[in-house]
Order: C-alpha cells, then sequence, then structure tokens
C-alpha cells in the first residue's frame, strides 16, 4: 500500500521548500549550458543570414562572371501590329526587313443549317483527320442529333485535334468544326460511312463529309488551313504558326497582321548596366551583412574578417587583365567610398560600352582577372560543401549536439541527486522527531519528579 508523505512533519522544517531550493542551485550548470546553447543557436541563424547575402553575391556574379553574359541583345519591331520579337541566347546585332505575307491560319468548317441542336442528322461512322492522324466515331440512335455529334467529337479519348461547337444563326443550327493547331500539317478532313448508302451526298450524316482535294465540300470553309509565310530580306521562311523561330539567330518572330515593317537587333546596354548595378547592390548587402554580424551574434568571429580580406584582395590587386585596358573597376565608373559603400556611375559606364565594349567586359568576365569572374570562384568556394561557411556551421551544430548530451546526462544526474536529498532529510526529520519525542519523555519525568518531591 501507497504511504502518504509529509516531509516536515516531525522536523517542523519546510523540506520541500528546502529541497526546490538546493535543486535550483544544482541545476545552475544545466541553466549555463542551455544559455550557451541559444547563443551557438543564435550563431547557427545569423550564418544562415550571412549565407543568403553571399548566395545574392553569387547570382549576381552570374551576370557578370563570363563574355557570354555580355552578349545581351533586344529586338525591335517597326510596328507591333504587323509583328512582336523576343530575343534568347545566340543573337547578334543587325538590321532586317520583315514582311508578313501569309498568317497561319486553321481549318474550320460550318454544315449546314438544321432546325435545332436537337435535330437528327443521321447515322453511320465519322472518320475525322487532322493532318496524318486520325480517330473514327460510331453514329447511332444515342448520339445522331446535332448535338449528340458534338458531344461525340469533343469527348472522343482518341480525338487527334478536332474541336466541335454549335452557332445558332437566323437560319438555324449549324455544327461548327475546326483544326486546333493552324497549317497545312493540320488540315482537318472528314469521310463518312452512311447508314443510308450515300457516303458523299449532302443528305444524312454525308453532310457533314469534308475533302476538298476529292470535291467532297458541301459547304465553303470558314477558314482554310495555310502555313504562315515572312519574307525575311527577300527571303521566303515558312512556319505551320505564327511563331517563327530559327530564321534570325537568337530572335523569335511573332507574326500579327499582314504588312511590312523592320526589325532591329542591338546590343541591350540598359540591361548589361542593370547586372553591374545588381552586383553594387549585393555587395553593399553583404558588406551590410558583415557589419551587423559583427556588432551582434559574430563578435570577434574571424570568419567575417576571412570573407572581407578576401573580397578586398581581389578588388585592390590592380593585376592585368586579359583583354580589358583596364585594370580597376573605378576606371569603368565602379568606385568604393571611404565607407566602404559600392556606387556606379552609369554615365561613365555607358560611355565605355559605347567606345570600348571589349575592355568592359573584360574588366568582369576574363578567365584571367575578371573582376566578376575572380568574386564568382570566391563566393562558389565559400557556400560549397565543406566551404568556409558550411564547415563554420557544422562545427557550430556539432557542438549543439555536445551541449544536448551534457544536459541530458545532467538531468538524469539530478534524479538522482534529488532522491539522495530528499532521502537524507527524511531521515533528519525521523531523527529530529525521535529526538522531540525523547525530549517530551524526559520533560515529563523530570516533573513528575519534581512533584513526588
Amino acid at each position: 500500500m501507497a504511504t502518504i508523505q509529509a516531509p516536515g512533519i516531525g522536523s517542523g522544517l519546510d523540506v520541500n521548500d528546502i529541497v526546490t531550493k538546493l535543486m535550483e542551485i544544482e541545476r545552475q550548470p544545466i541553466d549555463n549550458l542551455t544559455t550557451k546553447k541559444s547563443f551557438v543557436n543564435a550563431q547557427i541563424s545569423a550564418y544562415g543570414s550571412l549565407k543568403s547575402k553571399v548566395s545574392d553575391f553569387q547570382t549576381a556574379m552570374s551576370n557578370l562572371n563570363s563574355p557570354e553574359k555580355f552578349q545581351v541583345y533586344q529586338a525591335t519591331s517597326g510596328s507591333e501590329s504587323v509583328f512582336t520579337s523576343s530575343v534568347s541566347s545566340g543573337a547578334v546585332a543587325g538590321n532586317y526587313n520583315i514582311e508578313v505575307v501569309n498568317l497561319a491560319e486553321r481549318d474550320k468548317i460550318a454544315t449546314k443549317a438544321y432546325t435545332d441542336s436537337s435535330t437528327v442528322v443521321g447515322e453511320g461512322t465519322l472518320n475525322i483527320s487532322i493532318g496524318a492522324d486520325s480517330f473514327e466515331l460510331t453514329i447511332d440512335g444515342t448520339n445522331n442529333t446535332l448535338a449528340g455529334i458534338r458531344d461525340a467529337i469533343n469527348n472522343a479519348t482518341d480525338n487527334t485535334g478536332v474541336s466541335a461547337t454549335i452557332v445558332t444563326g437566323d437560319d438555324g443550327a449549324r455544327l461548327v468544326l475546326s483544326s486546333e493547331e493552324t497549317g497545312t500539317d493540320n488540315a482537318l478532313r472528314i469521310s463518312v460511312t452512311d447508314s443510308d448508302g450515300g457516303n458523299t451526298d449532302e443528305t444524312g450524316l454525308s453532310a457533314l463529309a469534308y475533302n476538298p482535294e476529292g470535291g467532297v465540300e458541301f459547304r465553303a470553309a470558314i477558314s482554310s488551313a495555310q502555313n504562315a509565310l515572312v519574307r525575311i530580306d527577300g527571303f521566303n521562311v515558312s512556319s505551320s504558326t505564327n511563331t517563327i523561330t530559327g530564321a534570325v539567330d537568337g530572335i523569335t518572330i511573332n507574326a500579327a497582321s499582314i504588312g511590312t515593317t523592320t526589325l532591329s537587333v542591338t546590343r541591350d546596354d540598359e540591361k548589361i548596366l542593370e547586372s553591374v548595378e545588381a552586383f553594387a547592390t549585393a555587395f553593399n548587402a553583404l558588406r551590410t551583412e558583415i557589419n551587423n554580424q559583427r556588432s551582434g551574434q559574430l563578435e570577434a568571429d574571424s570568419t567575417l574578417l576571412s570573407l572581407e580580406r578576401q573580397v578586398f584582395d581581389v578588388l585592390n590587386a590592380g593585376s592585368s587583365i586579359d583583354g580589358s585596358s583596364f585594370s580597376y573597376l573605378i576606371e569603368a565608373g565602379v568606385s568604393i567610398d571611404k565607407n566602404g559603400v559600392m556606387g556606379v556611375d552609369s554615365d561613365r559606364i555607358n560611355d565605355i560600352m559605347n567606345t570600348d565594349f571589349e575592355s568592359f567586359t573584360n574588366l568582369f568576365a576574363s578567365e584571367n582577372g575578371g573582376f566578376a569572374a575572380k568574386l564568382s570562384n570566391l563566393a562558389n568556394g565559400w557556400l560549397e560543401t565543406n566551404g568556409l561557411i558550411d564547415s563554420r556551421e557544422d562545427g557550430l551544430k556539432t557542438q549543439v549536439e555536445g551541449i544536448d548530451d551534457q544536459i541530458l546526462r545532467m538531468e538524469d544526474r539530478l534524479i538522482s541527486v534529488e532522491a539522495r536529498i530528499r532521502a537524507q532529510f527524511t531521515a533528519l526529520d525521523t531523527l529530529v522527531s525521535s529526538l522531540n519525542n525523547t525530549s517530551s519523555f524526559l520533560t515529563q519525568q523530570l516533573a513528575s519528579l519534581n512533584k513526588n518531591n
């Protein structure tokens, strides 16, 4: 049977309070370790913030660290109502005369007018072709109306690219069939096996037959499949869609209407300037982060000094750079003031890009001494597995694991310590209680003797 314990009853001492205070003293080493763990975790978080800024710096370098990154062009249409354009890699500067002769079209046909969508058309088999692909439908009593045929076409699991709708006008309802893609390779053809035996007449299901080459064409097409035709400096370029690629290196032309205009492909200096400004912004953000951490969680951490020193070793090198007449960024309009803040002189950069673009490019991108190339290599090394930051983070995480192990062992020890202290106070309580009882007995005996005397 469990016993009810009331420490201190015999002695009058507040044993629970005494034990609690003693255990608080015993827990001080654990509290110290917990405080240390919080500090180390704050350092890990600080390194995460630092890593983010280094990653941004690395990204900024990636737009400047090779000569190809400076081959940035923009394409300008003389009239976007005729065509629009976009640029990809491989573009070169040039001017072109563009004539949009034809726009790509899709086949689109309509049947004769029926009373309404529930009118029965006929029964049999429809074979619908889109270019070289086809699918077949059985039309019977379950789907022989205008609406039923529409749904059978649209819901066919092997539909190869045709859509069906119903348009109801003043003269009745018509089934409209359209190929989903443009170009002659996606021409629409319909052959019919009609239950009434007349596969090419205009009665029953055969009224849907459509094959201009075979003379079966009961209604004029709303539009006929054709390829886009564009003349570039007099040379014909055809496409099944209105998007023409590959005709001009790195340029996509999106034909919009028939007409003639110009295409101008020029170097996009504004985008290059934006990349340089992004480099300066990322550099300043990294310096700010280093300064913040130096006065914060990473105070006196040698990693910050190492990062900063390596960056300035590159920026202050002043060595010869292959393919460039410049040795310092300041010569090309990128400077650092007395507070360590990097600035960009856009006017100076634009002048240099117009007068000595090769030197400007190699100042950043040359494999032998280019600033962005060298800084990019630095950032890559800092962020790689087992790199400078990763190694420091791993060390701190290992430290946290060690602290957790120490706390766990101490917590286990405190259990036995508390049990021992309580046992000691229980023994003390029993002893004091016994002494009190003895004292009371002796007092009574002495009182009795005095009375008898």
